[in-house]
């Protein structure tokens, strides 16, 4: 056998073995998932580099309508990357997540979508929430390794037509949004950039990766709020010569 017919041999063989493994069915690595991870996939169609299932469950809650598009080429540099979505109770999110095969550590990028806060904290194992309203998310970057030690953070999050509902009926709180970041000290921090409706609110909270937290915020009600918000805020404490009323805590997770 000749250098040029070995050449076009070993050339068939990777096309074949690519080739096998691009079309190999998602519900085999489905398998895969399940007996390595406590993630479980239903209904799953497709391949494994492009493929849906009808819903993801997880050991707290779980997601309908999950599919991905994994880029086979990022595997010639280490790297398993993967465009993904799925349905929340409004529309949704979508992410674009990149795992190193070597170091553990995952890049998540242009991460957006939304949904009520109660579905949200339904996902995270909470069952009750006090307050209600729409939760967008938008991730520019975020990176983090199997210890989920955070080495990089930046986005927003807003929560809009946001109501207490510890008191009958709701009260209106509004609209706020915070800008997500990563400090020189390494605290991953949300800071509140903007805030409209009945409340008003600035502050920020810090989280270290020893899951300490602080929290600095201060409160008021705007011009024209519900009365019961003014009732509700007495509860904090005096408001400064200002009319805020400060809030400030430290604990940990």
């Amino acid at each position: 056998m000749n250098w040029k017919t070995t050449r076009l041999l070993v050339v068939g063989l990777i096309a074949f073995a690519i080739g096998l493994v691009c079309f190999l069915p998602a519900r085999v690595a489905a398998g895969w998932v399940a007996s390595s991870t406590p993630v479980q996939l239903g209904g799953v169609t497709g391949t494994l580099f492009e493929g849906q299932a009808s819903y993801a469950s997880f050991p707290d809650g779980g997601v309908d309508n999950l599919s991905w598009t994994l880029h086979p080429m990022s595997l010639l540099l280490g790297r398993a990357s993967a465009h993904v979505s799925f349905n929340s109770d409004l529309d949704g999110f979508s992410a674009d997540i990149s795992r190193s095969l070597l170091s553990g550590n995952t890049h998540v990028s242009d991460a957006s979508g939304n949904a009520t806060l109660g579905w949200v904290a339904k996902l995270a194992g909470y069952t009750f929430l006090p307050l209600s309203g729409s939760l967008q998310l938008d991730i520019s970057d975020i990176r983090f390794d199997d210890a989920l030690a955070v080495s990089a953070l930046s986005g927003q999050v807003t929560i809009d037509q946001a109501r207490w509902e510890l008191i009958n009926p709701p009260l209106a709180l509004g609209r706020v949004q915070t800008v997500l970041d990563r400090t020189d000290a390494g605290l991953l921090r949300a800071r509140v950039v903007d805030s409209s409706g009945e409340l008003a609110i600035k502050g920020d909270a810090t989280l270290s990766q020893a899951q300490a937290y602080s929290l600095n915020a201060q409160l008021r009600s705007r011009a024209g709020a519900d009365d019961r918000l003014k009732q509700l805020l007495t509860q904090i404490g005096r408001p400064d010569n200002q009319g805020w009323y400060r809030i400030s805590e430290r604990g940990r997770l």
